[in-house]
């Protein structure tokens, strides 16, 4: 499966603090995994699940797959919305399917860049093209999903006949991701420049799993098949707001891991005492802890050395984070 990482925050956060420096970092995450708690993984070359120990470590296999397909990031800075005349702050995004530990453009922009919200995503899948890359951009917003829409190709037809005009313009590539997020911001509606509610992106979501769901479903009837999972962890920011989502289509199968955490912020960040990998404390930082800003973090995995501070997505939930980031667990009704 695909990793990905992503902060909203009141605090500034440097790129290369949260994406390269830690040990942990999804950058590493190709084929080096950290999940510190209990959860359930499933295999999906031998059909079923197993459990975690439920010890923080590095050696633990959930991902099944190396990710080295692509990777993309996505982050605002205001500086579209201070030049241009309908002051939109749209998302500057890089995409690259070198591994990114090569990469040294990535190296370099991270280590002169900040924001208060990024995407990073690690991409395992074919074709291996920068326009398969996640982040989605349309208008303000990212989208980006770590899993598979099942039979995909089957129901593709169907699937782009559900599609406004504007969203099918917005499709570069090929993967399933860019096509649901297609249909996502059909239910969003045409404008997407315009900041809307949690709730309504919420709603936007809840139709799109609908729909996904319904066309499997058809395909799966017509042809008299088995129906197989489909592992959906969506995540959309506009900058201002975020929803992810944790879930697997079958009861029988472990959505792909998912975390959140309101607290790690401080320790990926370099002006603040704490480490990422639990090293010594920073001595020249400047900053106290508590003075941090309010934050969240929703990734495939922790990447820091707390694993206090990480709390599982529960399978088939919302992570729902609103203006003022405050966060909340929805179990996803249907």
């Amino acid at each position: 499966m695909c990793r990905w990482f992503a902060y909203i925050g009141e605090e500034p956060t440097l790129l290369e603090d949260v994406l390269i420096k830690p040990k942990h970092s999804i950058v590493k995450q190709i084929d080096v995994h950290f999940l510190p708690d209990l959860h359930v993984t499933y295999d999906p070359h031998h059909h079923r699940r197993m459990l975690s120990s439920g010890v923080a470590s590095d050696d633990h296999p959930p991902n099944h797959f190396t990710n080295i397909d692509g990777f993309g990031v996505g982050y605002y800075t205001g500086v579209a919305a201070e030049f241009n005349d309908d002051n939109v702050n749209r998302p500057c995004v890089y995409r690259n399917i070198r591994p990114p530990l090569n990469d040294l453009n990535l190296a370099s922009l991270c280590a002169h860049t900040s924001t208060k919200c990024v995407f990073a995503h690690l991409r395992a899948g074919t074709p291996i093209v920068e326009t398969n890359n996640h982040p989605f951009v349309f208008g303000r917003y990212m989208f980006m999903h770590n899993g598979v829409v099942a039979n995909f190709l089957k129901i593709k037809v169907k699937l782009l006949q559900k599609l406004s005009a504007k969203a099918y313009g917005n499709i570069f590539g090929t993967t399933d991701t860019e096509h649901v997020a297609a249909l996502f911001f059909t239910h969003l509606g045409d404008d997407w420049d315009t900041e809307l509610t949690i709730d309504q992106l919420k709603q936007a979501m809840i139709k799109t799993l609908q729909d996904i769901l319904a066309l499997i479903e058809e395909y799966t009837k017509d042809n008299n098949e088995e129906p197989l999972n489909s592992s959906l962890n969506f995540c959309v920011t506009d900058s201002c707001h975020l929803l992810a989502i944790r879930f697997s289509s079958l009861d029988k199968c472990e959505p792909p891991s998912l975390y959140y955490s309101t607290k790690a912020g401080p320790t990926l960040n370099r002006k603040f005492p704490d480490h990422p990998d639990g090293k010594e404390v920073r001595k020249n930082s400047i900053q106290p802890t508590e003075s941090h800003g309010k934050h969240v973090i929703v990734a495939s995995e922790p990447n820091t050395y707390k694993s206090q501070d990480w709390h599982v997505v529960p399978p088939n939930s919302f992570v729902l984070v609103n203006k003022d980031l405050n966060v909340v667990i929805e179990k996803i009704k249907l």
